[in-house]
């Protein structure tokens, strides 16, 4: 995303990215998110480009996930940095498609609840983790890697 653009609308300004703290409503729980546009120099015109646009859906997604109890995208970042594992891994062993873990860890959707209480489960035993790990026929995959305490 480029800090400064020629503006679409007047075609004369050039447009830069700003935050705004936009009160957002969710299951009847309020929240200011932090929004992004690009506002012109110019015109003075707001508007959202895709960039923008994929970072507010991200915001929404992260806002979301909180008031349902999910597990955010960083913590599930984290989990799967202690297990030592690649996100295709993670999908193999844990399921949700080849790249469900790209799009919990960058809040683009929601894990369903039961891939979240899989996932806490997973952060508080190892011996689960290494269950799962056998189930899935993984062991030689995965016995090399270290695993970090959790």
């Amino acid at each position: 995303m480029k800090a400064s653009e020629l503006c679409p609308i007047c075609g004369e300004g050039h447009s830069t990215v700003q935050l705004a703290q936009v009160e957002q409503e969710y299951k009847g729980q309020l929240c200011e998110v932090a929004m992004h546009l690009r506002v012109c120099d110019h015109c003075t015109s707001e508007f959202v480009g895709a960039a923008e646009s994929k970072l507010n859906k991200r915001a929404m997604m992260a806002f979301r996930k909180r008031v349902d109890n999910l597990l955010p995208g960083n913590q599930i970042t984290e989990l799967r940095a202690q297990l030592g594992i690649t996100q295709a891994q993670a999908a193999r062993l844990f399921g949700g498609g080849p790249v469900a873990f790209s799009k919990y860890e960058n809040d683009d959707v929601a894990q369903s609840e039961a891939m979240d209480n899989l996932l806490r489960v997973i952060r508080r035993s190892s011996e689960a983790f290494w269950v799962l790990v056998d189930e899935k026929g993984m062991r030689d995959e995965l016995s090399a890697r270290k695993l970090v305490a959790f």
